[in-house]
Formats: structure tokens, C-alpha cells, sequence
């Protein structure tokens, strides 16, 4: 029963959110609830060492040399539950957008490695343009009102002939 107590206070101290700690804690007292009735360890609920039992227990993930309860994904070093989408080594809720190390906001785009550029900003070499509305051009960003003309940044059509696209 000690080892349950450390456990849930482990998950309410630790930096996740309140609906992963609720959803830990609960299943924490149902597995010692279980446990108490003879149908289970009740430590596995919150990533408890599987080491007696290389199971775990049926139908449980193992991930890093702890068990957690179905649902769960090993994602390089931690288990996402299956409100998470593993993106490479760390866990993004389902509604973010995977960005290297990074988890965007679900109305952001993912700009480079680790960058997340907000609605309506364009993305240019893997930075975000200061200004709304600008577009990148020969990889700088034009600000509104300008063009891009041959891959440069222009106030002005150089000549009737060149391909220009306006910001």
C-alpha cells in the first residue's frame, strides 16, 4: 500500500497534466482495488517495476522497465497514453502537430526542426516571419505590400515581363 501512496504522489508532482494525473490515479486505486480482491498487482497502474513479472500484467505495455495499462505506447523513454501520439522520443496530445522536439498547437504549422509558427505566419528557412501576412521569397520574408520577383523582395515590378507574385 506504501508503494501505491509514493506512486500517486509521484504522478500529482510530476509535470503532466490534470487529466493524465486523474487518469493515473484512477487507475491506480482500481488496480489496488483489484489487487485487494486477489486479481492483480496493484502497483502497475502508474509505471510500477515489472522486474517479478517480465508479463507485467496480460496485455500491458512494458516500456523502459516499467508496466502500464493497455492503451499505452512506448515512445522512446516514456509510455504516451492513447490521448498522446508518440512524436520521435517525447508524447504530443493527438490534437498538436509533431515538431521535432516540439509539439505545435493544433492551428500552428511546424516550421523547420523545432519551430512552430502560429496561424497565418509564414514559415521561411526554418524561422517564422516577424510580420503577418509576408511570405518567404528567395528564403527571405517580404513584408505585405511588396513582391517576389526572381526570388527577391521588390516594392515594384522591375519590368512588365518579369514574373512577379505580390504579398
Amino acid at each position: 500500500m506504501s508503494a501505491l501512496i509514493d506512486d500517486i504522489s509521484r504522478a500529482i508532482a510530476s509535470p503532466v497534466s490534470r487529466r493524465k494525473v486523474f487518469k493515473m490515479v484512477s487507475g491506480a486505486v482500481g488496480s489496488a482495488l483489484l489487487a485487494s480482491l486477489g486479481l492483480g498487482r496493484a502497483t502497475g497502474a502508474l509505471g510500477a517495476d515489472g522486474e517479478g513479472d517480465p508479463r507485467c500484467q496480460r496485455f500491458w505495455v512494458r516500456c523502459n522497465g516499467k508496466c502500464y495499462p493497455p492503451g499505452f505506447s512506448c515512445c522512446g523513454r516514456t509510455a504516451c497514453d492513447r490521448d498522446d501520439q508518440c512524436c520521435k522520443d517525447h508524447c504530443c496530445e493527438r490534437e498538436h502537430t509533431c515538431c521535432g522536439s516540439r509539439c505545435c498547437q493544433h492551428d500552428s504549422t511546424c516550421c523547420g526542426d523545432n519551430t512552430c509558427c502560429p496561424r497565418g505566419v509564414a514559415c521561411c528557412n526554418g524561422k517564422c516571419c516577424s510580420q503577418p501576412r509576408a511570405i518567404c521569397c528567395g528564403g527571405e520574408c517580404c513584408p505585405e505590400g511588396y513582391l517576389c520577383c526572381a526570388n527577391k523582395c521588390v516594392k515594384s515590378r522591375p519590368s512588365p515581363s518579369t514574373a512577379c507574385f505580390p504579398v
